[in-house]
C-alpha cells in the first residue's frame, strides 16, 4: 500500500503552491544597500574577504583555491576535513545587537539541526572557533569552522527560522546545492538572464571542491536557490520542480542524510546498510530507537519515515529537457527599494551597480550595451595590486573589472559611462565633478600602491 501512498504524497507536495518569496529572494531583499553584494569587502579588521552566491563570505585565499586552474582536476559539503567542527560540537554566541525575540528564532533553527543530526550547539563566548550571530547589513555566513570568531550576519529581513537554518548550513560546511558539480544534469543556467556582475553567483564548481557523499541532486534542499531574483535564471530540467526550488519550509530528506554522512553520525554502527537509499540516525526519533533506518517520506514538512514502513524508494527527479526555452534578460528592477535609491541619487553615484539592480527605475533600459566598464568601484585598486591575472581570479576579473584589468578594446571611463547612462541633461557641473573625482582617485592609487 505504501508504494501507492508515497508517490501520492510526493505529487501533493509538488503541486502545492509555495510562497513566491524563495530563500535567495529574502536574502537579497534583506540587504540594506545593493553594494552589499559587491565581490570585494574590506572587513573591520582590515582583511579582504569576498562575497559570493549572495550570502557566502570567503577569504580571498579560500576563493582562489576554489577556482584555481592548478587545482581543478567534491562541493555541497566541503572536501577538507579541517572545515568540519571538532567532535560535532558547534560553539556559538548571540551578540547584544540582536533582541530576545531574535534569539528565540535562532534557537528554533538550532533545534532543527539538533533534532535530525548528531551536531550539538553549545553557547560559548570565549572559544576562538565560534559562530557569532549578529545584526548586520545583510544575511551571510562563512564556510565551515574557522579558527577565529565567525559571523552569521542577520539583517532584519532574514531573522526567520529557515533563513537561519540556511546560514548555519554554510557554517557547518555546506555550499549551495545548485552549485554542485553535477548540476547541469538537473538545472539549466540561463546566462542571458543574469547581469554580468552576478555571473559569479552562479559559477559551477568542479568535483575537486565538493564531496556529495553519493547523495543525489536535491531540488528540494534548503540550500537550493530559486529563480525569483532574476526570472528565468534557473530552469529545472524536470519541470515538476520549477516552482519548488528555493523552498524555505524544512529540511529535505537528502539534507538530513548528507549532514549525518558528512559528520559520520552513525560511524559506530555495525548494522547492515539501510534499504531504499535510507540511512541510520544515531538518535531516537518518533519513538523509534537509535540507529533506526530512515527513508524519504516525500513530505518536506515531515521528511523522514522508517524504512520498514515502505516497500519502495521515492521516485527520483528525471534529467529531461525544460518545457520552455530560457528567457532573455528583461529590463526590470531586482531590488524592491529602487524608488528610494533613485531619490538618494544612487542612479548616478552608483551607476555600475544600479544599471543592473534598478535599470527600470533609473531609466537605463536599452542603454550601456556598447560600454566596456568596471562593475565595482574597487576595480582600479585591485588592478593596481596586480590581482587581475592571479590564478583563481582571472576569469572573474574579465567580467567584473574588464576596464581596469585591460580587457577592453576601448575603455569607457566613469564619466563617459555617466554621460551615456544619465544623458546630456545632467549639468556641466556634474561632469566636471565626475572628472575631478576620477583624476583624484587615480592619483591616490598611483601614489600609495
Amino acid at each position: 500500500m505504501f508504494n501507492i501512498i508515497l508517490p501520492l504524497l510526493s505529487a501533493c507536495y509538488l503541486c502545492a503552491p509555495m510562497d513566491s518569496m524563495t530563500i535567495e529572494k529574502l536574502i537579497y531583499d534583506a540587504a540594506i544597500d545593493p553594494q552589499m553584494f559587491d565581490f570585494y569587502h574590506v572587513m573591520p579588521e582590515g582583511d579582504v574577504k569576498v562575497m559570493t552566491e549572495y550570502d557566502l563570505l570567503l577569504t580571498l585565499e579560500q576563493y582562489k583555491k576554489l577556482y584555481s586552474e592548478k587545482r581543478r582536476s567534491k562541493r555541497k559539503a566541503v572536501n577538507q576535513i579541517a572545515n568540519l567542527w571538532n567532535d560535532c560540537q558547534v560553539n556559538y554566541e548571540v551578540t547584544s545587537s540582536l533582541t530576545s525575540l531574535d534569539e528565540q528564532v535562532i534557537q528554533q533553527a538550532i533545534q532543527e539541526w539538533e533534532k535530525y543530526t548528531c551536531l550539538v550547539f553549545k553557547k560559548n563566548s570565549t572559544k576562538p572557533n565560534r559562530i557569532q550571530f549578529k545584526d548586520g547589513a545583510g544575511c551571510y555566513s562563512q564556510l565551515g569552522m574557522q579558527n577565529t570568531p565567525q559571523p552569521i550576519s542577520l539583517a532584519r529581513g532574514c531573522r526567520t527560522k529557515w533563513i537561519v537554518v540556511h546560514e548555519i548550513g554554510h557554517a557547518i560546511g555546506w555550499y549551495h546545492e545548485h552549485m554542485r558539480p553535477d548540476r547541469d544534469r538537473y538545472i539549466q543556467i540561463n546566462w542571458n538572464a543574469i547581469p554580468a556582475r552576478y555571473h559569479e553567483q552562479y559559477k559551477l564548481y568542479t568535483s575537486n571542491e565538493v564531496n556529495t557523499y553519493n547523495v543525489s541532486y536535491d531540488y528540494q534542499s534548503v540550500m537550493h536557490y530559486g529563480a525569483t531574483i532574476l526570472p528565468g535564471s534557473i530552469t529545472t530540467l524536470d519541470p515538476n520542480y520549477q516552482n519548488k526550488i528555493g523552498q524555505r519550509e524544512g529540511f529535505s530528506f537528502k539534507d538530513i542524510k548528507l549532514a549525518n554522512l558528512m559528520y559520520k553520525c552513525s560511524m559506530g554502527s555495525l548494522l547492515p546498510k539501510c534499504p531504499y537509499n535510507g540511512f541510520r540516525l544515531s538518535k531516537s526519533l518518533k519513538t523509534k530507537p537509535k540507529y533506526t533506518c530512515w527513508c524519504d517520506s516525500g513530505n518536506i514538512t515531515d521528511p523522514l519515515i522508517p524504512c520498514t514502513d515502505i516497500d519502495n524508494e521515492m521516485p527520483q527527479p528525471l534529467p529531461i529537457s525544460p518545457t520552455k526555452a530560457p528567457q532573455d534578460k528583461k529590463c526590470l528592477d531586482i531590488r524592491k527599494d529602487c524608488a528610494k535609491l533613485k531619490s538618494e541619487d544612487k542612479c548616478m553615484s552608483q551607476i555600475e551597480v544600479m544599471m543592473d539592480v534598478c535599470a527600470k527605475t533609473c531609466g537605463f533600459c536599452g542603454k550601456g550595451g556598447g560600454l566596456c566598464m568596471d562593475h565595482e568601484k574597487g576595480c582600479r585598486i585591485i588592478a593596481a595590486a596586480e590581482m587581475c591575472k592571479e590564478d583563481g581570479l582571472e576569469e572573474l576579473m574579465k567580467s567584473l573589472c574588464p576596464a581596469s584589468c585591460g580587457y577592453c578594446k576601448e575603455i569607457s571611463d566613469p564619466c563617459t559611462v555617466q554621460l551615456e547612462m544619465m544623458g546630456p541633461s545632467r549639468s556641466r557641473a556634474n561632469l566636471i565633478n565626475c572628472y575631478s573625482s576620477y583624476f583624484i582617485i587615480t592619483f591616490l592609487i598611483l601614489r600609495f600602491i
